[in-house]
């Protein structure tokens, strides 16, 4: 019996070779999408569970336990704690690196290089639970020890010698203001990449660095609780010592010291500093994504099935007659259902490989790998039996159900029931096609308003070099900013702190005015910054070169944000941090240097560079309008290798810079976008699949049309206006769904694009308009075939 089904069953696969190949790839490319997709949700799920008992690691913070804002905290209150709290086993400050620091690991040839060492305290190891592969922290208390992960000892020293092995250093470090090298005490087993702690330096802070100082918000710490201690009682324990009413740092009367589990973090809290975070609502879409594109696939092989059913049914029938039961040709036709779907699923493993080994799946924010997520892959095998099952039930079920009698005795047509059942799975395939193509789109759109909204100076023909971290009025400076000016291309040369536009935050601090404190960002530079970026001034002057001596009061330029906030004007004096004086010289046209998801503040351009020790080590070059950016490109690392030997110097234009800001959305938009087109491309397989069907069954009436008079396009408009119509009204069904998702993801914005009506009629042109044209390429064909040649099959 089985034979004789699967023999009618590849009959009929031949006759339609190229629907049967389109829906078993359809399937595949499906499989492939949800295994990528299980894995990246495996990766968001299981953030910050790869320690020893994650339940007993903490993070503290300062500030209302409701808002779940992440700040900063002041070094005296973390010691504190540490000593005062019983129920904390073991803590550890995490100082995040304000600074690249150069590096060499041979003196007497030194080649450098750049790394960022976050400074901890002696028990970091223990509070995280690292496992050491080769020595071990106990050294950690001593102040020029380092532990460095496996995978970069190897990098480092490839010859196996990194124990006990120095990291030299060029210039010095805040953190670690008595260390001229680091010695390595400890190798530690490779963290996985998705925890906070991902990082391959570790060094020891130092003692005297803002020690006692219960003001100045510079850390983040971290706790183990002691066996049987719960994050509750700890926080007793904390409000007990009554650490908060030292701190003298801004508070209410919601703001409170409290810890809370580390696995919390990634999910629940707000930090655009340093640390990561996630969307709990991104990763249930990714989830729902993959789900519905499973299921479109799904629907493409159950009407692939019951189209088959019509030239099936004979011989399936046949069987019923030479004495085969409905159960056992149930559970047959189940059974190629089931095989069919594991077949699409293990050359979906094949796919899926040869994508990771190709790497082009970096967009996707994690390093994807089958043997790493086996479990979450064979989870996506179960999940296909279970696809092969469900679609193969109501096929199996709906060929076996009519009397042999009634099938044997004529050809027998598609009924009218299976139509509608088919159509009403080709229409949920449009609603979630019409959904993911609007929500790409205003991803897209909202992604390129970020991108290309002015930011309050001129960013065409700018470049940026990252420095070495020394004076920037030292020799190699001056001759490096010389060397760059008497190149014709290059108009000028300024400098700053940071590399604006590349990060979420910057150093704050608040200054006094008439009894009121106002936060900003601090951002040191030359004094030919705001020139050099193209800042406008609207009041008061610029700075003069005489400005950037250190001078008392300090001399700043701020953004007009902080002059409407305030009501300061230009030329007015006052209160900065540590007893300082400081005039607001003037006010610039507000500036954007970090994102559009978080509020921006203003800010304040202080030349002094006296908290940096002389050091602004990120050059900004000007380009001359009409100049070759390329050609400058050149001259720039050019005039760096020569200024700076041995030092690597970072090159790049500035909108590279400015787009790693986005660099999370824009992954994100290509991965709706790809998996929008792969459920597009999938809907259209299945309809593309019962077209070729349709034409087959509906050759006699076209045979017919043809012979009284109808013309090629009456008759594609015949198989073209049911399939319109359904896509018409797939999209407005699906028109206040994907309006409903896409306005809970522009929410994140400070400043979003409008939800414009045009993007959902667009998005409905494009499925109506590509769903017409797969109609007229396939059944082109059909519409011409002469009449006589199809009356004679009949």
């Amino acid at each position: 019996m089985n034979y004789t089904i699967l023999r009618n069953l590849f009959y009929t696969l031949k006759r339609f070779r190229t629907a049967s190949v389109l829906n078993l790839f359809g399937l595949s490319f499906a499989f492939a999408a949800f295994i990528v997709i299980m894995m990246k949700v495996n990766y968001e799920r299981g953030f910050d569970s790869c320690y020893p008992e994650p339940e007993r690691l903490v993070m503290l913070n300062l500030g209302d336990p409701d808002n779940h804002t992440m700040g900063y905290l002041p070094r005296g209150p973390i010691d504190y704690l540490m000593e005062q709290v019983p129920g904390f086993e073991y803590g550890t400050i995490y100082a995040p690196a304000w600074g690249k620091t150069a590096l060499y690991t041979d003196p007497k040839n030194p080649q450098y290089f750049y790394e960022t060492p976050w400074a901890v305290s002696p028990g970091f190891a223990k509070v995280v639970g690292l496992k050491f592969i080769a020595g071990s922290d106990a050294e950690m208390g001593q102040p020029e020890s380092i532990i460095v992960s496996e995978s970069y000892a190897r990098k480092l020293f490839p010859d196996g010698n990194a124990l006990g092995a120095y990291l030299y250093i060029e210039g010095s470090n805040f953190l670690t203001p008595d260390a001229t090298k680091y010695r390595i005490c400890g190798i530690y087993e490779d963290l996985p990449e998705n925890c906070q702690f991902k990082n391959d330096l570790f060094v020891t802070m130092g003692e005297r660095v803002q020690k006692d100082d219960w003001g100045s918000q510079n850390y983040f710490a971290f706790f183990r609780l002691k066996p049987g201690v719960s994050v509750e009682e700890a926080n007793r324990q904390i409000a007990a010592t009554r650490a908060i009413d030292r701190m003298n740092v801004d508070k209410d009367d919601k703001t409170a010291l409290y810890v809370f589990p580390i696995r919390d973090f990634y999910y629940t809290m707000h930090s655009p500093y340093y640390l990561k975070t996630g969307s709990r609502s991104t990763t249930a879409l990714l989830v729902v994504i993959g789900m519905l594109i499973i299921a479109i696939a799904c629907i493409n092989l159950v009407n692939f099935s019951t189209a088959l059913a019509p030239m099936r049914m004979r011989s399936i029938n046949t069987q019923k007659v030479l004495g085969s039961t409905n159960g056992e040709l149930r559970r047959a036709l189940t059974l190629e259902s089931v095989c069919t779907v594991l077949v699409g699923w293990l050359i979906a493993l094949g796919i899926t490989a040869a994508l990771i080994r190709l790497n082009v799946l970096s967009f996707m924010g994690f390093t994807p790998s089958l043997l790493t997520y086996w479990q979450y892959v064979a989870g996506t095998g179960v999940i296909a039996l279970a696809v092969g099952i469900i679609a193969g039930l109501y096929p199996a079920w709906y060929m076996t159900s009519f009397p042999p009698a009634l099938v044997l005795k004529g050809n027998y047509a598609l009924s009218g029931k299976g139509k509608r059942l088919r159509t009403l799975l080709i229409g949920f395939q449009y609603v979630v096609s019409f959904a993911l193509i609007v929500s790409a789109a205003f991803i897209f759109l909202q992604n390129r308003y970020m991108r290309n909204r002015a930011l309050g100076f001129d960013r065409d023909q700018l470049l940026v070099a990252s420095l070495p971290e020394m004076p920037y009025q030292s020799s190699p400076y001056h001759s490096f900013e010389s060397k760059l000016k008497s190149y014709a291309e290059i108009a000028d040369v300024a400098f700053a702190k940071w590399e604006l536009g590349a990060n979420e935050g910057y150093t704050s601090y608040a200054f006094d005015y008439k009894g009121e404190e106002y936060g900003h960002f601090f951002i040191e530079v030359s004094t030919n910054f705001p020139d050099v970026m193209g800042m406008k001034l609207t009041s008061g002057t610029g700075f003069l070169p005489s400005d950037s001596i250190s001078k008392d009061p300090m001399i700043f330029l701020a953004t007009e944000d902080l002059q409407r906030k305030t009501g300061i004007e230009a030329g007015e004096m006052v209160d900065f941090c540590w007893g300082n004086q400081a005039r607001i010289k003037g006010f610039v046209q507000n500036t954007q240097f970090t994102s559009l998801k978080i509020n921006a503040m203003p800010y304040v351009f202080c030349p002094n560079a006296k908290y940096t020790n002389g050091q602004l080590p990120y050059a900004y070059i000007r380009v001359r309008a009409g100049s070759d950016m390329d050609t400058a490109l050149r001259h720039v690392r050019q005039a760096a290798e020569e200024c700076f030997t041995g030092f690597p110097v970072d090159v790049k234009f500035y909108d590279q810079v400015y787009a790693s800001l986005y660099q999370r959305e824009a992954d994100q938009q290509q991965m709706i976008t790809l998996f929008s087109l792969l459920a597009i491309v999938i809907s259209l397989v299945g309809v593309f699949g019962l077209i070729i069907f349709e034409a087959e069954h509906r050759r006699k009436e076209i045979g017919v049309r043809k012979v009284y008079g109808a013309s090629t396009g009456q008759i594609l408009w015949m198989f073209g206006r049911s399939y319109l119509v359904l896509s018409l009204v797939s999209s407005v069904i699906a028109t206040p769904v994907a309006w409903y998702g896409v306005t809970r993801w522009l929410e994140q914005f400070s400043q979003r694009v409008p939800l414009s009506p045009w993007v959902f009629v667009g998005a409905c042109a494009v499925i109506c308009l590509i769903t017409e044209l797969t109609i007229t390429v396939q059944n082109y064909r059909a519409a011409t075939a002469n009449p006589v040649d199809s009356l004679k099959t009949e």
